[in-house]
């Protein structure tokens, strides 16, 4: 049983199927033939067909789809409006204000009366200094996508709808909803002209939208790359990552000589990374038992009355009193730490705050480099350089000096002092950032095989997907009658259950990509993981709509397009009417089923609902209420991809199914809307990449989109039997190239790097990196000691602690509770022997977060 796409002499369309071929009868659809006879039309919707001719593709599946999209919609969106009152009411901010525990200073009022409305109202510059340029690009393309499905709607609505309906063109394929596609026109029809300058005002809009969008993004990009994100701290724009460091150059002190002798008194900090996985297990192994005790402490609280924890010991399986096992293990976790650590002594003293004395001249020099403190210089040199790595942080002084070492060949070898500008250090993932550079290339290419290979097998699910959409040939290829593809109950199958199927199929890959980049791959950065994400999630979306259009598994198309490469295009052109209403769904569940159950956050409601259900708050620890108002944020990687498809599809179905266009409105303006009013009050992006992932690296798919709509155009014209349309259809292909070349070379690649004439303009205007205080921002945090946990922290904040902190929402201490804190501040003053005093930190610490104490036998006499 294989997919095969028929030809209908009659009504000049081609439609997919599954069919069951014979050994000697198989289909050859490379050369446009097929194994059953052609015939005319006898019924309409909702009336047998003859065998052999194609199915008509009728409304009902769209209605249905629509009604329950619809519906939900109206569920969640009526579950937002009372929730968000109810919240109001209460100053509550955890579920649809979140951004006001973190990102006060960068939201709107909370609660306003109008969510839409206020949301609409915001300024694109406000909107920017809100959200960051990531959020802002991506908002930025929405609103591109709903500008290009606006032009298509009217062309749509005013020229291309009115000349295809009225076509000559008849048969089951041109019934229905394909009455107002190019399927109702005849081939070699004068009508094609309107096709042809409705693709041309199209493309040339699309082209002056993206000239635009450019521009808007050379002006903040550009300043992103100066200046950073405002709530950035201020090192990290003067910082780079240096991979491939030869061994003798594996210590700050030589690295350091190294780049002082490129650099002269611009080289501030050095932090050559050190393989340390020994203290990090430990330092893990510290943290949970500090989650665990805290946990404890938590219940005892909660339930005074219930019978104390106890835990086995995994040494000799005895049970023992929770708490004091937790707070024997952290303090033996605490020794241990002390002891390892030790064998890094140089570099914790690197890795601490140093004093500085460079002093700023006005005329972008400086007088004097930084000098050590006096624990750098009496720390004993490394005992073991093994333990060194090649990868480590530079942080310069000047940005004229950064991004010389970006841009220029520093060494002559391209795996020896290679330079990149150093991410955001929130995103920076310790546990890979030791990997060598070429153990990473050599896992990513195993894996780009890998998934390759998987675009190929990617055929097979989505072949069953498309199955289910075709769901009367599923019912002939098993002999039995096809059903009335009227019925509401046909509609629900064959237009709901596909789109829902291939949505999980996607989020499964999507999970798989990523955990190859983390665990595989082992990149070193969160932005990195969502680039690497986003590309190959793309692809595979990208790959959706060829195969769901071809059909069946890639593998069966080889030899065609061995003999006939052209051939794949043709095909992919000549189903396109058919699979229309597939897409069509796509896009209404993505929509109306996708608004009100984003504003409501129901998911984010009902896990909390059942956490609280299964764990009272009396139960959650500091941390775990501390956790829970921390805003989620946008996984580009995941959330940009389904966007694209929507785009490639909106774009290759102008011209042959423009009611399309409509729909993509509907799904654009929304999402724009929607997504606007959620970054500025929900949404908080943990990192920020300037934009990187949600354009520059977002752009080429856009371009790869038009140009594919481009060739399609040109495929079906050929189709049509109409070559002077065709040939023109050149046109705009080689228009879009040209454009192409002149946008890379004058925006694209300029715009990788900040220029040196705007770096040293900078450096002139703000002045070179000058603190006297300078903290290691890209420290290793196993070896930092200021900020250490060392114990657990209060099970609750008194109420100054949390006014001093900032806290919205002050929630009554019963007095019980006030003098267990009270004894338990007390005997937590004067911490055990050997332990380090822990205090906030502005540099490192957590926003709003309580320093932890040290865990004392005092301690547990509070909870007994």
């Amino acid at each position: 049983m294989t997919w095969t796409i028929y030809y209908n002499a009659t009504s000049d369309v081609w439609t997919t199927a599954l069919v069951n071929h014979s050994s000697d009868n198989d289909s050859d659809v490379w050369t446009n033939t097929s194994s059953a006879e052609s015939s005319n039309s006898t019924g309409s919707g909702g009336e047998q067909q003859e065998e052999g001719e194609p199915t008509i593709t009728t409304w009902s599946g769209i209605w249905v789809t629509f009604l329950v999209s619809a519906l939900q919609c109206l569920v969640f969106y009526a579950f937002f409006l009372y929730q968000r009152h109810q919240d109001s009411k209460k100053n509550s901010v955890d579920l649809y204000e979140p951004r006001q525990h973190t990102r006060k200073h960068r939201s709107p009022a909370p609660f306003a009366t109008s969510w839409w409305k206020s949301a609409w109202e915001v300024e694109q510059d406000e909107l920017l200094r809100c959200v960051g340029l990531d959020s802002f690009m991506f908002l930025r393309f929405l609103r591109l996508g709903a500008q290009l499905c606006g032009l298509g709607s009217v062309l749509a609505v005013l020229v291309l709808i009115p000349v295809y309906a009225t076509g000559d063109n008849r048969g089951n394929a041109t019934l229905q909803f394909n009455q107002i596609t190019l399927a109702r026109v005849e081939a070699a029809s004068p009508r094609l002209w309107a096709s042809l300058l409705a693709w041309y005002l199209f493309v040339a809009f699309v082209l002056y939208a993206f000239w635009n969008e450019w521009q808007l993004f050379r002006t903040h990009r550009s300043a992103f790359l100066a200046r950073g994100d405002q709530d950035m701290p201020q090192e990290y724009r003067y910082a780079v990552r240096v991979e491939g460091i030869p061994p003798e150059f594996r210590t700050d002190k030589a690295l350091k000589a190294y780049f002082e002798r490129l650099f002269p008194n611009q080289v501030q900090q050095v932090t050559v990374l050190l393989e340390m996985t020994q203290l990090q297990k430990l330092i893990q192994e510290r943290q949970e038992n500090i989650e665990k005790l805290e946990q404890v402490v938590a219940f005892l609280h909660a339930k005074p009355d219930k019978p104390r924890p106890v835990i086995k010991r995994k040494d000799d399986a005895e049970e023992v009193d929770a708490v004091e096992h937790h707070e024997a293990e952290i303090a033996r976790l605490n020794l241990e730490i002390d002891q390892e650590r030790s064998t890094f002594q140089n570099n914790v003293a690197e890795q601490s705050p140093q004093t500085t004395t460079t002093k700023n001249t006005g005329d972008g020099t400086t007088e004097a480099p930084p000098h050590t403190t006096e624990l750098e210089e009496t720390a004993p040199a490394k005992d073991d350089d093994s333990k060194a790595t090649s990868t480590a942080f530079v942080t310069f002084t000047s940005l004229r000096a950064k991004q010389a070492a970006i841009q220029c060949e520093l060494t002559g070898n391209p795996d020896r002092m290679v330079v990149f500008a150093a991410p955001d250090p929130k995103g920076v993932l310790w546990d890979n950032v030791t990997v060598s550079l070429t153990q990473q290339v050599i896992f990513q290419k195993q894996a780009a095989l890998v998934f390759s290979a998987g675009v190929c097998f990617w055929a097979i699910p989505v072949a069953f997907v498309t199955a289910i959409a075709n769901l009367n040939g599923i019912l002939q290829g098993l002999g039995l009658p096809p059903a009335d593809p009227t019925a509401a109950w046909y509609g629900l199958i064959s237009g709901l259950l596909p789109v829902i199927f291939l949505s999980v199929l996607m989020a499964v890959l999507y999970m798989a990509i990523v955990a190859a980049a983390t665990h595989l791959v082992r990149y070193k950065s969160a932005a990195e993981v969502d680039a690497y994400a986003l590309y190959w999630h793309q692809l595979f979306q990208l790959a959706n709509l060829w195969l769901i259009l071809i059909g069946g598994s890639a593998f069966d198309q080889i030899d065609g397009m061995i003999n006939d490469p052209t051939g794949i295009i043709d095909i992919i052109a000549t189903a396109m009417p058919g699979a229309s209403v597939f897409f069509v769904n796509m896009m209404l569940v993505g929509s109306f089923g996708a608004f009100g159950l984003e504003l409501s956050m129901l998911p984010t409601y009902g896990v909390s609902l059942v956490m609280k259900l299964i764990q009272p708050e009396a139960m959650l620890t500091q941390r775990q209420l501390d956790q829970a108002k921390t805003p989620p944020s946008i996984v580009w990687g995941e959330q940009v991809p389904p966007v694209v498809f929507v785009f490639l599809v909106v774009i290759v179905y102008m011209p042959i199914v423009p009611i399309m266009e409509v729909f993509g409105v509907v799904y654009f303006a929304g999402y724009y809307l929607v997504y606007k009013h959620q970054c500025l009050h929900v949404y908080a992006q943990e990192f920020e990449g300037g934009g990187d992932a949600t354009w520059q690296k977002l752009f080429p798919f856009l371009m790869a989109c038009l140009y594919m709509g481009e060739l399609i155009f040109i495929a079906y014209m050929g189709i049509k039997e109409a070559p002077v349309q065709g040939a023109f259809g050149f046109v705009p292909l080689v228009v879009t190239i040209a454009f192409h070349m002149h946008l890379s070379r004058t925006i694209v690649r300029p715009l990788r790097n900040l220029s040196l004439e705007m770096a040293a303009q900078v450096d002139i205007d703000d002045g070179e990196l000058d603190q006297n205080t300078a903290s290691v921002l890209y420290g290793m945090p196993a070896l930092k000691t200021e900020g250490e946990e060392r114990g657990p922290m209060p099970y609750r904040r008194s109420e100054v602690e949390r006014d001093e902190e900032g806290g919205d929402v002050v929630q009554p201490i019963d007095d019980e509770q006030r003098d267990n804190e009270t004894v338990q501040e007390k005997h937590s003053a004067a911490p055990e022997e050997g332990s380090v005093p822990i205090h906030s930190n502005e540099e490192g610490g957590e926003v709003g977060r309580a320093a932890p104490r040290s865990v004392t036998s005092s301690t547990v006499l509070t909870l007994q």
